[in-house]
């Protein structure tokens, strides 16, 4: 990735986003760990492939919405996805909106309250545990009508591996009932392909 672009209107951003990262990193590793071992693997399984990984704290905005009125009712903020990464770590939003669905396709908000992490499982490990951890697939909805016109901050942390990290479905995963459903990767290859369907890449 490029050097991050640090705003010289705020000096104090570059220390507080790089202690975020950080911290969030920690809690994304003792997560991995604690996954690691609900698999059966060994606790550290994941240690090697994320220490300089790819990674992502991104600081999202979303924009107040200028004329409701105009706004179809199905519009949403964020359609529904899947994230490409192992998993993600959220934050408490400045707002409502954030939504997960459920097995029975049932859409229930979802709300990280102070003191309080919500993760999502990502694509990768989907595609590592041959979906036995299966993606987490959400969506920003919009406000009600009345607070249409504010904005909505969220800071999610996207864990990456690093790109060389063999994303081929575990062993342990695969039996007569659940055979392989995905051919192998690495989570370099993955994530290229993924941002190419995403038109994000040529």
């Amino acid at each position: 990735y490029p050097p991050n672009i640090w705003p010289s209107e705020l000096p104090e951003f570059q220390n507080d986003a790089n202690e975020a990262f950080r911290t969030l990193e920690s809690a994304g590793k003792s997560m991995l760990r604690a996954i690691a071992l609900s698999l059966d693997l060994e606790e550290n399984f994941f240690e090697d492939k994320v220490v300089h990984g790819n990674s992502i704290l991104r600081q999202i905005h979303y924009f107040p919405i200028e004329n409701p009125d105009e706004v179809p009712a199905d519009a949403v903020r964020a359609a529904e996805h899947g994230d490409i990464n192992l998993i993600t770590l959220l934050m408490g939003a400045s707002a409502d909106g954030l939504q997960v669905k459920r097995k029975d396709g049932k859409w229930i908000p979802i709300t990280a309250l102070p003191d309080q992490l919500v993760v999502n499982v990502g694509d990768m490990l989907e595609r590592l545990t041959n979906k036995k951890l299966k993606s987490t697939i959400h969506r920003v909805v919009n406000p009600p009508r009345e607070n249409m016109n504010t904005s909505r901050y969220s800071i999610p942390f996207f864990m990456h591996p690093r790109s060389e990290m063999d994303l081929t479905c575990l062993e342990s995963c695969l039996d007569a009932t659940h055979p392989k459903q995905f051919e192998d990767a690495t989570a370099g290859e993955f994530l290229e392909e993924r941002l190419r369907e995403l038109g994000l890449r040529k």
